[in-house]
């Protein structure tokens, strides 16, 4: 990451030397090496081999969206869709997720998602399985990467494996849901994974998906506050 630094070093002389005033120059500059930062992630997880899930996945899925949000979802790991089309939140959980965020006035390209578990995670059988806290944890080195260069304000942890992997104790989603909690200096607010919603039927599908709708709500007026400080 060091020659990045060194070139935003003399990007930012040969501006400013050309009569661009400082303070334009470097919020600019900043954005773009969170880009090029980035995409030197997602090259390093498009190329991984660094655990077992390798053997098994057709690709891996990076993060996508904007580096400069507040606002930060973080999910389990890609199902079948995802795999397929190597993006992350695509599938039918996905796509409600989008209308959630539609109805709030977010588009996906505003905000910045990713997966704990860059690889789809699957048994003997080829069918999804929850990720084990070793692969969570081997994986996460990519996470902690987005969490450094986008630095968000919130984190929307969808499901439990998003909500352990910022806090391996809390077991329970039902008791944790909703709440905002602290990692790190981010703040964290856990809610239902949409995979778990779009299983629900009937009164058990309207109550969880209004429990998401508040809890996107709690993050996206969290970040709001955050933003101001």
């Amino acid at each position: 990451m060091k020659h990045v630094a060194e070139g935003m070093q003399d990007f930012y002389r040969r501006l400013t030397k050309d009569g661009y005033h400082p303070e334009d120059v470097k919020p600019a500059l900043y954005q773009v090496e969170r880009i090029v930062h980035m995409e030197q992630v997602r090259r390093h997880i498009l190329n991984c081999t660094d655990c077992s899930l390798c053997e098994r996945a057709k690709s891996r899925v990076p993060g996508t969206g904007n580096t400069s949000t507040p606002l930060m979802i973080v999910g389990e790991g890609p199902g079948e869709d995802e795999e397929n089309w190597g993006l992350p939140l695509v599938g039918i959980s996905g796509s409600l997720l989008t209308l959630i965020l539609g109805k709030a006035g977010i588009g996906r390209e505003q905000i910045y998602m990713t997966n704990v578990v860059k690889c789809r995670v699957t048994d003997e059988k080829g069918k999804n399985r929850t990720p084990m806290r070793e692969e969570t944890l081997e994986c996460g080195k990519y996470l902690r990467r987005e969490l450094d260069i986008v630095r968000p304000k919130v984190v929307l942890a969808l499901g439990k494996v998003a909500l352990q992997f910022f806090f391996p104790d809390m077991k329970t989603m039902s008791q944790f849901r909703g709440n905002i909690y602290e990692y790190e200096g981010t703040k964290v607010v856990p809610t239902w994974h949409p995979a778990y919603v779009v299983r629900q039927r009937g009164d058990a599908l309207t109550k969880a998906k209004k429990e998401v709708w508040n809890d996107l709500k709690v993050a996206i007026e969290c970040a709001k506050r955050e933003r101001k400080r």
